[in-house]
């Protein structure tokens, strides 16, 4: 790429992904284009002058709707030179640090009316001293078993080791128990047996799963009726063990009649947007086996990618799982999701991936759940059909050729994000895809009992509210200009094109039906306006994805109503794509949530849904009102959390991301805890209602929050989870005395009052002098996981992190160290923060790159510098 040339002779686009569409570009020199899902370009006009030396250009960019997360910006921006379409990635957008090209976040707020309070180091000291109380939690299991007995006179047992008799009652769970005892660390020795019988339970806590465990000194007796109840009894012992002391480990005489509150317990992790390694889905499944979750629902397929490789229909995969910049799509999916301009290589689960996956989830009492989404989100298996097709073969095509409909999807792609029911081809490859993967279950030993059909979202957002100012022209159906549509329409008077997804759900149904699966699950909203009747399988159950505050428990007692087995989903509680806390350094979108806490999660009544409302905020952090709807309680079969991964591009930002907010789902799908109220018709909650026992909710949490911080997240050290360590609250008063604290127990927390230079480990209050700014961060046990930096004064009103510290400026430098100063000519952004800009001093060095600013509602800024091609080239 000859970069002076195309600069120059405006020759070149520049390439980005933003969630937020791009409205308008205010400048004449530059114009925008959306390329399809969240990829847009800028390229110059006929009045572009050219990048001079040691010259800014800056491009107000307007955006729909409101950015208030530093993470909606997406890495990897890039130049495409027109002339041989060649690419460069711009240097400084290639990384994961989005401050190397994102200025701070200057407000939380996305309009006047939020109110949702910024996590300042001031704020969360408030929170965690109202909120958390260490205790003593060394006999807490986790999740909490249904009775739990220690008398009085019960001894304390120290050992130094177990063994294990009577393996063979647990089958091939054997396989899993043994494993995990190896990965954390227990030593063999005969200091206490534990043996396992397969007999009859008492009545109260008989069923599947289900068990006793009696601990004495002189050993450990587990009893189930089946082998996943003898698993779940040794993943509770071997909860109550610390691996941090493996040697010398202490227990107390106690005897435990467990049942399991649900029999689904589920993760979901979407594997489609940004692929997660195999390593990753195992250590996942591990987690799930210590805490007794037992469903791991695996988002195979997406808009973004198709993970799993299937015989037969190799372009899912040479094309589908990739992401580059091939604007014909022949090799690839366009990049989305700041992927950038080149493909990365297998970004999928081989054949025998899968079938490992399987066998070791099995192994562990976990079963995979495969998601194949359709007829939306499908658009990697449409373009990966037409890649197919262009070679000759569209005996699996996916997308009417003929068909001019006009659309825009949810994530703004266009009708090849749906693939279109009214073809034949698309039934036989849905035909051939429940057949392939049927096989590999039997081969396996993992009969496909249960698949997820997907089925949200199949619409035009254009028919929908907010979109008023739009021309009618483009507020088309789906596939209502299609001809093979058109054609059903004449056949059969009974087809409804307006509901697509109901009639692509009953024909996938029908083919599950056909090669004896037993349950199709989907999104609700895609079974949404039919009934259990008109499906074949003997279950249909729906993940229910409804927000509290916009209604969400009505729609909960309609799909009741219709017959389907409910699973509880809610994004406002249950989704892990979100941030932690109102902060504008988390990761996460927010669409139905400013934040998920551990606190959050744990608080979730999936049972009594009202009862929320007087336990959370909306998402703009207002009370709520919610009254029970007049109907019998809706049976709930399950809860999952769900781990969505647009913003999620590494397994280690997987892991931060789900744990430890999995565990706290664990807790509540296994275990309804006493504070928990019953479903009771016409009854209302709000922030004043006072019917939720709130000193038992406290303290049940408190001793939750305890065992996880001092016990239970060691085991996610020793499994290789790099789980989140939170940013801790501090205060200081008028006299200099730093206090801090933590929202886990047991965290260290380390304190600096020079920049960073030198850490002491936060004990107790400590005198840190007057006026002083003083870093904080948290730690790990070993050391190995940190939290963010933040920083505290004694009038710090409005502290957030250290940028300096976490390696990430917040004042930029020029090569040699000197300051960037702000221009005062960027105005302040609509909710009163203000937008920083930098100028480039030094340019002609060619070693500068310029940011990109998009921390305000509507308005973001590009911006551009001379010689800025020497930040990529």
């Amino acid at each position: 790429m000859d970069a002076q040339f195309i600069f120059y002779h405006r020759q070149f686009k520049i390439y980005f992904s933003s969630i937020h569409r791009v409205l308008q570009v205010n400048s004449p020199d530059f114009v925008h284009e959306h390329v399809v899902g969240d990829l847009t370009y800028i390229k110059p006009t006929s009045s572009f002058q050219g990048f001079q030396s040691s010259t800014k250009i800056v491009l107000p960019l307007v955006l729909e709707y409101w950015s208030v997360q530093e993470t909606d910006n997406m890495p990897r921006w890039f130049v495409v030179d027109d002339r041989d379409q060649s690419t460069a990635i711009i240097g400084n957008t290639n990384t994961e640090n989005m401050r190397n090209f994102v200025l701070p976040y200057t407000s939380t707020l996305k309009t006047a009316s939020d109110a949702n309070v910024h996590m300042t180091t001031a704020n969360r000291f408030s929170l965690n001293k109202n909120m958390v109380e260490e205790v003593d939690a060394s006999h807490r299991i986790i999740p909490t078993p249904y009775i739990s007995v220690i008398t009085d006179d019960a001894q304390t047992i120290e050992i130094g080791g177990i063994y294990v008799q009577d393996w063979q009652y647990l089958g091939d769970l054997k396989v899993g128990a043994t494993d995990l005892l190896s990965k954390l660390g227990m030593t063999a020795s005969n200091d206490h047996k534990v043996s396992f019988i397969l007999g009859a339970l008492p009545t109260e806590t008989d069923g599947p799963e289900s068990y006793t465990m009696q601990i004495t000194t002189s050993g450990t007796t587990i009893t189930g009726t089946d082998a996943p109840g003898l698993f779940h009894g040794f993943m509770s012992f071997i909860g109550l063990l610390d691996v941090t002391n493996s040697d010398r480990m202490t227990l107390k005489e106690m005897t435990v009649y467990d049942k399991p509150r649900f029999g689904y317990r589920g993760h979901q992790v979407d594997v489609a947007r940004n692929f997660r390694s195999k390593d990753a889905i195992m250590k996942t499944i591990d987690a799930m086996a210590l805490w007794k979750l037992n469903v791991l629902h695996l988002a195979l397929t997406n808009d973004e990618g198709w993970r799993l490789e299937i015989p037969g229909l190799e372009e899912l995969t040479s094309v589908g799982s990739k992401r580059c910049f091939d604007p014909n799509e022949n090799t690839c999916l366009m990049t989305q999701l700041g992927s950038g301009p080149d493909a990365e290589e297998q970004q999928y689960y081989t054949r025998e991936d899968y079938i490992e996956i399987l066998k070791y989830a099995g192994e562990r009492n976990v079963k995979i759940l495969p998601e194949f989404n359709m007829p939306a989100h499908a658009r990697a298996a449409v373009i990966s059909m037409e890649a197919r097709a262009k070679k000759g073969d569209d005996s699996y095509r996916l997308t009417d050729p003929e068909d001019e409909t006009y659309m825009l999807t949810i994530q703004f792609y266009d009708r090849t994000s749906i693939i279109n029911p009214c073809l034949d081809s698309s039934v036989r490859f849905v035909e051939k895809l429940v057949w392939e993967v049927k096989q590999m279950h039997d081969e396996a030993g993992i009969p496909l009992d249960s698949y997820h059909f997907g089925g949200d979202e199949a619409k035009n957002i254009l028919l929908g509210a907010g979109y008023a100012s739009y021309s009618d022209e483009l507020k088309q159906q789906p596939f209502s200009k299609s001809p093979s549509c058109q054609a059903k329409l004449d056949a059969d008077s009974s087809f409804d094109i307006e509901n697509i997804a109901n009639y692509w759900a009953i024909t996938v149904n029908k083919i599950l039906a056909e090669n004896e699966i037993k349950e199709m699950v989907a999104w609700e909203d895609g079974l949404r306006g039919t009934t259990k009747e008109q499906y074949e399988t003997e279950s249909v159950a729906v993940d229910f994805w409804e927000t509290l505050y916009w209604g969400g428990i009505n729609g909960l007692s309609d799909m009741a109503e219709d017959g389907f087995d409910i699973i509880m989903a809610n994004p406002d509680y249950l989704y892990f794509d979100f941030p932690y806390e109102v902060d504008p350094t988390e990761r996460g979108y927010y669409w139905a949530a400013r934040f998920n806490s551990v606190h959050k999660v744990f608080t979730f009544a999936p049972e009594n849904l009202a009862q929320n409302a007087e336990t959370s905020v909306d998402r703009d952090g207002n009370e709520m009102s919610v009254t029970t709807p007049s109907v019998s309680k809706p049976t709930i079969r399950g809860m999952q959390g769900q781990t969505w991964s647009e913003t999620i591009r590494t397994d280690a930002q997987y892991y931060e991301m789900a744990f430890p907010r999995v565990l706290a789902v664990a807790e509540r799908a296994w275990h309804r805890a006493s504070w928990e109220l019953d479903w009771t018709p016409g009854e209302v909650f709000n922030a004043t209602t006072g019917l939720v026992p709130k000193d038992e909710l406290a303290s049940d949490y408190n001793g939750f929050v305890s065992a996880l911080g001092c016990r239970e997240v060691f085991k996610l050290e020793k499994l290789g989870i790099t789980y989140r360590v939170p940013p801790p609250g501090a205060s200081i008063d008028s006299s200099g005395i730093l206090t801090a604290n933590s929202e886990m127990p047991c965290t260290d927390i380390m304190f600096s009052i020079d920049e960073g230079d030198t850490w002491m480990k936060y004990s107790n209050p400590v005198g840190v002098g007057v006026g002083k700014v003083v870093s904080l961060r948290s730690t790990s046990s070993n050391g190995v996981l940190k939290s963010r930096v933040v920083v505290i004064d004694e009038e710090c009103n409005d502290c957030g992190y250290d940028d300096n510290i976490n390696g990430e400026p917040s004042i930029p430098t020029n090569n040699n160290g000197g300051n960037v100063n702000r221009d005062p000519t960027i105005p302040t952004n609509g909710n009163g923060g203000t937008l920083t800009d930098v100028q480039n001093p030094g340019m002609s060095s060619g070693t500068n790159c310029g940011k990109t600013l998009f921390p305000t509602s509507h308005l973001g800024y590009l911006l551009l510098f001379g010689s800025w091609l020497s930040c990529f080239l």
